[in-house]
């Protein structure tokens, strides 16, 4: 599998502290690497098409299209529960791809 990104999400983890973009670029490699085997430490699924790849606070929303992964959103999360919408911008932006 191999990862991409919107511009925005670029520049979010463009802005990242080393330890938030190293952790993130940990996590992002291993599910490239296993794929959905790598556990709910590191992932879970949000919606039919959406998983949240976690890194620390760091949460990256990704869809899965054919062999590829599209980072569509990204958050860091301050609380116990995702806002529904962050969920609903990842949706959206995860159709135009």
């Amino acid at each position: 599998m191999k990862t991409f990104y919107l511009n925005e999400i670029t520049s979010f983890i463009n802005s990242l502290s080393k330890k938030d973009g190293a952790r993130l670029k940990k996590t992002r490699i291993l599910f490239e690497t296993y794929g959905f085997q790598i556990g709910p430490k590191y992932i879970k699924k949000i919606t039919r098409n959406i998983w949240e790849l976690r890194a620390g606070n760091i949460r990256l929303f990704v869809c899965i299209k054919g062999s590829n992964i599209y980072g569509v959103h990204i958050i860091t999360k301050k609380s116990q529960k995702l806002l529904k919408k962050d969920i609903n911008l990842a949706v959206e932006r995860s159709k135009k791809i």
